[in-house]
């Protein structure tokens, strides 16, 4: 069915009708509770006060309020229309300006962003140097979240314009995510040795589900040695790798982040200070030292060499080592068995 407007060829009817609208009083409406409050003041006028108090548990200090408002408006029913129930005077925070003063300079000068705990402390050496009240540490968090004391960091071009950074929403493993088939999410992480004077960098990965695993040396601790290894990985993987979680550690940016939009593999990035929720790389890290490096740490001086070796442990943690998660099957009879590789026989 289609509706049509009375008025709607009758020109500047709209414009009056909009203008209308846009100042028409919503206090100048009798509401429902207008009109119950003019019956009980009339009940009140016919009956008495303790009858309507009764019936209606209306106190007499109200009725005569009423009364008032409704004769001082020249009897019109709008006026018994309930008011606002906002409070007129709102509790604002009274800041000291000297104090508000010193956690700003704390936050923005000594050190960018200082957590609440360590400004109060601070706070309280300040407050007692110049008689001030002392602030509880939640009302400090208050202060600082109510006037937006923050420190963005910044950063110089090569011709003296200051940017600030923009920090960029890392995306984060869902908490509902399901791991049905190998290559669905691998985690990554880096095991970091020291061999006299020189440092050597194991980059190390595990298939959540088949527990497939991969392990490479390198002799630097950056994004390109990361995507070196992605890259070697997705050939040694018998499978497609559709998801991959790391830390927040440099090398997983750059030029690893790029191949692995290039490759339209998801990126997760896991929480700060929370290795647990990356638990299996974890757990490979440790069984990676004690049963192979902590035997071979000799072969570290020459990479190469090393990661002839490693290689070597790998394959044989793939296809010999049986694992209790797989029910005592290699991650390599897990795969074969459930159908996700061919197994080629060669005569």
């Amino acid at each position: 069915m289609q509706l049509g407007f009375k008025y709607g060829h009758c020109a500047g009817f709209s414009r009056m009708y909009n203008y209308g609208l846009k100042h028409f009083n919503p206090y100048d409406m009798i509401t429902k509770e207008a009109k119950t409050r003019l019956k009980i003041l009339k009940y009140w006028k016919k009956y008495g006060l303790e009858a309507t108090r009764d019936a209606f548990g209306a106190k007499r200090s109200t009725l005569f309020y009423w009364q008032k408002k409704y004769k001082d408006s020249g009897y019109k029913l709008s006026s018994l229309n309930p008011g606002k129930t906002i409070r007129k005077n709102l509790n604002k925070r009274n800041i000291n300006p000297l104090i508000l003063k010193e956690i700003k300079r704390l936050r923005l000068v000594e050190c960018p962003n200082m957590g609440k705990a360590k400004v109060k402390k601070n706070l309280d050496i300040f407050c007692k140097k110049n008689n001030l009240n002392i602030y509880s540490e939640s009302k400090v968090g208050r202060i600082i979240k109510e006037k937006k004391i923050y420190h963005h960091r910044q950063k110089v071009s090569h011709f003296g314009k200051i940017k600030t950074a923009k920090r960029s929403n890392k995306l984060r493993k869902p908490s509902d995510l399901a791991i049905n088939s190998p290559g669905d999410l691998i985690e990554v992480d880096v095991v970091v040795r020291f061999v006299g004077n020189m440092k050597r960098y194991i980059v190390t990965a595990i298939d959540i589900h088949s527990r497939y695993s991969f392990a490479l040396c390198y002799n630097r601790h950056n994004s390109l040695c990361a995507r070196d290894f992605i890259q070697k990985m997705e050939k040694i993987f018998p499978y497609k790798i559709k998801a991959v979680q790391t830390d927040n550690g440099s090398e997983f940016h750059k030029h690893f982040q790029d191949y692995l939009k290039k490759r339209k593999i998801i990126h997760y990035w896991n929480y700060k200070g929370q290795p647990h929720k990356q638990g299996h790389i974890e757990k490979f890290n440790r069984t990676i030292q004690e049963e192979f490096v902590d035997q071979n740490e000799m072969w570290l001086d020459d990479p190469n060499e090393f990661n002839e070796k490693l290689l070597d442990w790998v394959a044989w943690y793939n296809t010999k080592r049986f694992h209790w998660s797989l029910d005592l099957m290699t991650p390599m009879d897990y795969l074969l068995n459930n159908g996700y590789v061919v197994q080629y026989v060669v005569n």
